[in-house]
Order: C-alpha cells, then sequence, then structure tokens
C-alpha cells in the first residue's frame, strides 16, 4: 500500500503506507491497540473498523536492535536465549507506542496479551488520567462494589456465585470485570470483561453444565497447569537463569488455559458498562470474621495486589522502562488516582475458612439481594439426600430491588 507525500522540491514522491491491522480494539474510547495478532482477553473491545492512528501498534516480526546513541528511555528489546525463534520484544515509547513480536508470541496470544500487552496498558491508561486496577468488580443497579484479595484467593469463584444467583428480570446484580477494573478519579468503575480463567473447583461450585464434552474433559489438566502451584513452579523458573518467558510461552501455546467469558458460565448474567464505586471488600482465607477497615489500610492492601498482578518475566526487566514517562515517575500519578476513585467509599475485610464470601458480601449491599443469597446458602448448606446427586432449586420471590 502506497501513497503519494509532497518533497520540498515540489515533487510528488511514493511513499509506503503500513499495512492495515488485522485485529483492532477501542477500550472505552480511552486507549485503543492495532495488533496483527489476536488479543482474546480483548474480545469486547473489538472493531470491525481498522483504527488509523491506535494508541499501541502491536506488529509481528523481528524486533530490532538499539540504534547507536538511541535512547534507552525510548525503545527496550527483550529477547532469551533463542531470539525471535522464542520470546522476543521491542518497544518503542512514544504516540503510538509500537511493539514488535516475535512470531512465536502470535501462537500463544494469552502470552503475548498478559505478559506484553497488559503491563503496557496499565501505564498507558494512567498517561490518560485513569488506572487499571486488580480487583473483580460487580454492580448492583449503579453501584459498584470491588472485591479484592491476592491471586488464588477465590475473587472469581465468590463473583461467580453471586451472579448466577441474580439472573431474574428483576435482579440487579451485575458483572464488570473479574480481574482487572478501569477506575477514573472521579469514583467511576468501567467493565473490563476479560475470560475468566477458571478451575475444575470453581466449575464445580457455580454447577455450570454450559461447557461442552470435550472442554469438560480437558478442564482438571488445564487447571492443573495454570494452578496456583503451577504458577508457583513458573515463577521459581523466572529466578533461574532459564528463559522463563518462552518456557511460558511454549506451556500456554500447548495447553492453553481454560478461560471462558462470563456470558458462557452464568448464562443470562447482566453485563454492565459503568457504575459508581460505592464499597471495596478485602476477602482472605482463614479464621471467620468480618471487620470494617479504615480506607487507608485497605487501600495498601489493593496497592500491594495491584502489584502482585504483574511480575512475571518479562515485567522486571521492563517495568521501570514502563512507568518513567520522560522523567516522570506514573507509579505516584497512578497511586493518586486510585486513592481519589476509592478513597472515600467504605471497606470492609471478610476473612473465611470454608470461602463462603459469596454470602457474606449481599449483606453489606442490599437487603433483596442479601435475602435471594441466604437462601440458597441455605440450600447449599443443607445435607442433601445421597441418591439426588443435584442441588435442590431455590426458591425466591420474585422482586425489584431497590439499590
Amino acid at each position: 500500500m502506497t501513497e503519494l507525500q509532497q518533497t520540498g522540491k515540489g515533487t510528488n514522491r511514493v511513499m509506503p503506507q503500513a499495512e492495515p491491522f488485522a485485529y483492532s480494539y477501542n477500550i472505552h474510547d480511552i486507549v485503543t491497540i492495532g495488533s496483527d495478532g489476536y488479543l482474546p482477553e480483548l474480545e469486547p473491545f473489538r472493531v470491525d473498523t481498522n483504527i488509523q492512528k491506535p494508541t499501541i501498534q502491536v506488529r509481528i516480526g523481528t524486533p530490532r536492535s538499539l540504534k547507536p546513541g538511541e535512547d534507552k528511555k525510548h525503545y527496550m528489546r527483550y529477547r532469551e536465549l533463542f531470539g525471535h525463534l522464542g520470546f522476543e520484544v521491542g518497544i518503542e515509547m512514544g504516540n503510538p507506542v509500537n511493539v514488535v513480536a516475535s512470531p512465536s508470541l502470535r501462537l500463544s496470544p494469552h502470552v503475548l496479551y498478559t505478559n506484553v500487552i497488559e503491563p503496557l496498558l496499565r501505564w498507558t491508561f494512567v498517561k490518560k488520567g485513569y488506572a487499571l486496577v486488580h480487583g473483580a468488580t460487580i454492580g448492583f443497579g449503579d453501584k459498584a462494589y470491588m472485591i479484592t484479595a491476592r491471586t488464588d484467593t477465590g475473587k472469581t469463584t465468590t463473583l461467580l456465585k453471586i451472579l448466577a444467583y441474580q439472573r431474574r428480570d428483576s435482579d440487579q446484580a451485575s458483572f464488570l470485570s473479574d480481574d482487572m477494573t478501569i477506575v477514573s478519579p472521579t469514583g467511576l468503575a468501567m467493565a473490563y470483561p476479560k475470560p475468566l480463567t477458571i478451575s475444575y473447583h470453581t466449575l464445580k461450585a457455580v454447577n455450570s453444565d454450559t461447557l461442552t464434552f470435550s472442554e469438560r474433559l480437558t478442564l482438571p489438566f488445564q487447571s492443573r497447569i495454570h494452578s496456583k502451584s503451577g504458577r508457583r513452579f513458573a515463577f521459581f523458573i523466572s529466578k533461574t537463569h532459564l528463559p522463563a518467558a518462552t518456557i511460558n510461552m511454549v506451556t500456554q501455546m500447548l495447553i492453553p488455559p481454560p478461560k471462558y467469558f462470563v456470558n458462557k458460565l452464568v448464562p443470562k448474567v447482566k453485563l454492565a458498562h459503568t457504575a459508581n464505586l460505592s464499597g471495596m471488600f478485602i476477602i482472605e482465607r482463614g479464621e471467620g470474621g468480618i471487620l470494617p477497615m479504615k480506607n487507608s489500610d485497605a487501600m495498601e492492601i489493593l496497592l500491594q495486589n495491584c502489584e502482585d498482578a504483574y511480575g512475571f518475566p518479562p515485567y522486571e526487566d521492563l517495568r521501570e522502562f514502563l512507568y518513567n514517562d520522560n522523567g516522570v515517575d506514573l507509579r505516584e500519578k497512578e497511586h493518586a488516582i486510585i486513592r481519589q476513585a476509592l478513597g472515600e467509599i467504605p471497606a470492609t475485610s471478610i476473612r473465611s475458612s470454608n470461602l463462603d464470601w459469596w454470602h457474606q458480601i449481599p449483606t453489606f449491599v442490599n437487603e433483596a439481594v442479601s435475602h435471594d443469597i441466604s437462601a440458597a446458602f441455605r440450600v447449599e448448606t443443607t445435607p442433601r439426600n445421597r441418591s439426588n446427586k443435584q442441588p435442590e432449586s431455590v426458591k425466591v420471590q420474585s422482586r425489584t430491588a431497590d439499590v
């Protein structure tokens, strides 16, 4: 593809024009992405029109070397033992941000997104005045409640179980996000509906029969590879001199993580676009207890959880390059945005040894919702006849809940 460009001598010169991107994504009209490779986590934001000047451009190819005299603050290449045959990426900061990922990463799209694009998005949102926060968010009417926890605590199961019992037309519970939420300084939570990474335990918890036979068959194996113990082993590898990012890329290429969108796991679930942050829950495993928290303490936990969400290679090598914006430390700006967004809302700590946060959270939200969830909880905890393998149906009155 070519275009004509006027030269200084008044003649026209034929200039090459970049090929259109195979995939385009528009995230709430804040950040746009053009990519040669498919980014499955961003499917809800995919648009059919080719974006001419995306905020982030992702090309598949061989990342270039640093040019002589080039400022390392503007370009960085990360490569491992196998070069462009393995995990290799080049990032050039600017407007737009230009990313060149090795061809192998096209075949491992979850790694391309999680280990390259999402860290870039985190700091790009900060430059735009927003923050990408590590927390699940559920809406009730126009109010949003954030649930934050350490990775693998049980956010996903908690969220799914609440939503599973809130699917009537009269119910107001809605899904905004499971893992990351975009927040504005004004306290507006914006949906970030990535697919949920589930386990066999998660599927049993919501009693979902929406997965195909083959999906159910492979889920236990996928869950084992991508479980907490699997990630712990991966982090151990990252501390060695082994090519950890390449090993992760090949593993996920061969055994993709069990990721499914919420409406597949919970049919008829309501999806919200935005809602106003009205409360925050910190869920933890341990002896039962519900305590109100100082907002400042809750903020420290949230910020630490946000940082813990990253860390797998190549993030440690890229982090300083990403959060330095022409001498400005974007970490301070990110913290300021998050504190403005959530600094005044009530926070509650809920500790549980039997993982029943889904039953306790609604008591702080709405009386009608709490009534329905409590009814479901009683049914689930009532001993059943062994001959009946299916849980009893939960009978609740049809009502419109005011939030």
